[in-house]
């Protein structure tokens, strides 16, 4: 007789949400890694006693660790709902990123 997969009971009681900015994350052979962070945007005195908001600081919230077979599917979970939600409303547009410099970002940058 074949063993019967344990039934799954989901509870989302009293989970922490967060409003995210950006991730950090990669995958390689012994885990996945994406940690989410929110942007601050830090005052300063400028010129003429003015304050300047030119400085974001990311405060992480979140970091997840998994294998890399829960990375890959987790991207293509991700994907497939882009994909579904495209279909409805058009495609969601991903503007470039403004930085102090004409590099690229690192690919562990999101």
């Amino acid at each position: 007789m074949a063993q019967q997969l344990p039934r799954r009971k989901v509870k989302f009681e009293d989970i922490p949400s967060f409003a995210i900015s950006g991730f950090f994350g990669g995958v390689n052979p012994n885990e996945g890694n994406i940690s989410f962070f929110t942007d601050k945007l830090i005052p300063q005195l400028g010129a003429n006693a003015q304050i300047v908001l030119d400085t974001v600081q990311h405060e992480f919230v979140a970091n997840i660790k998994m294998s890399p077979l829960i990375f890959k599917r987790m991207a293509i979970w991700m994907s497939e709902h882009v994909k579904r939600y495209e279909s409805v409303h058009g495609e969601i547009q991903v503007g470039k990123q403004k930085q102090k410099s004409d590099s690229a970002p690192p690919p562990y940058y999101g």
